[in-house]
């Protein structure tokens, strides 16, 4: 694929995922506000989030931005929270609109909806309901890129991600809490190369994004209806191979 996409987040584990995994499918740039520790061999800009000066050019001649710069931490403060996750998501979707990108991957969070009870599945046709002010953030990023798809044209996704980890990971075990959020990191990459493949004409959405788990917490069928989103993984059934120990 030759079109370039642009990266933020670039030196964050899921950044690193992508480039290190899909780099032989895509032509990826990279950004981030700390240097990675591999590039892969694409280009890397360190830029701050929150300078628009600095984010503007990189946008030029980008047919996709894969949005994950962030602070991921639940219980961030406000003062981290707005220049990372408010005025950062802001001039990321501004710069793509002014630069012509043809679409945003937002990387949202299960976050947005976490302020339902834990025994509720959750289905895209309900409100927010965010638990925490790092939701409220993820929130508040979903409606800012429906204003941007529905009024200034520019295809935006928003992925509520959930607990993104290996599928190897020793944290995946049978007495652990979180199996119904498990996103692995296998996953993830069919999900993104989903999200890259999606015809024009599916300008916005709003996607849950977990792994085939026998119970999820987020109603997952629309992102496999509309996207062809196929997971393959049960946090589950991995769980059920490792013996508590």
């Amino acid at each position: 694929m030759n079109q370039k996409i642009l990266i933020t987040g670039a030196s964050g584990r899921i950044g690193t995922l992508i480039a290190r995994e899909l780099g032989e499918q895509y032509n990826f740039v990279l950004t981030d506000i700390r240097e990675p520790a591999d590039t892969y061999g694409f280009p890397f800009t360190r830029a701050d989030l929150a300078d628009f000066g600095a984010i503007r050019p990189l946008c030029d001649n980008i047919h996709t931005v894969i949005h994950l710069g962030a602070d991921p931490r639940m219980h961030a403060p406000w003062e981290s929270l707005l220049p990372s996750n408010i005025i950062g998501l802001y001039n990321i979707l501004q710069a793509a609109h002014e630069a012509g990108c043809q679409r945003v991957i937002y990387a949202s969070s299960i976050n947005a909806v976490s302020g339902y009870p834990p025994d509720m599945q959750v289905r895209l046709d309900i409100p927010v309901r965010p638990a925490n002010l790092y939701g409220a953030s993820k929130a508040w990023g979903e409606a800012a890129a429906r204003f941007y798809a529905d009024q200034l044209g520019l295809s935006c996704f928003c992925l509520r991600f959930g607990w993104v980890v290996p599928r190897n990971s020793e944290q995946i075990r049978p007495d652990h809490a979180m199996l119904d959020i498990v996103l692995t990191y296998e996953d993830l990459l069919r999900l993104i190369i989903a999200c890259l493949s999606a015809p024009p004409s599916i300008h916005f959405g709003i996607f849950h994004v977990l792994s085939n788990n026998r119970h999820n917490r987020l109603d997952i069928s629309e992102t496999r209806r509309i996207l062809g989103y196929e997971p393959q993984d049960d946090a589950f059934a991995i769980a059920e191979k490792l013996p508590l120990t």
